[in-house]
């Protein structure tokens, strides 16, 4: 699951992806409110929901690509 060890890792990546996604809606982002709410109950369970949302990389140094992520430069109007 994406781990983020402070606010401002955390923040830096809501910018790189949240932000800028069709899923960042009025209340924020849906998988990022997910990560809050479960990221103490779930950590280190593996298979967890969570790490199908926000996967760290392979070496676990970082967190990958939100898997829900569409840009929303690529939004359907």
């Amino acid at each position: 699951m994406g781990y983020f060890s402070n606010g401002t890792e955390g923040l830096v990546y809501q910018e790189d992806y949240c932000f800028n996604c069709v899923h960042d809606i009025n209340e924020g982002c849906p998988v990022w409110n997910l990560h809050l709410m479960y990221s103490y109950e779930l950590a280190n369970k593996p298979g967890s929901f969570l790490d199908e949302l926000i996967p760290k990389s392979k070496e676990g140094c970082y967190n990958e690509e939100c898997r829900m992520f569409i840009p929303k430069s690529k939004e359907v109007e």
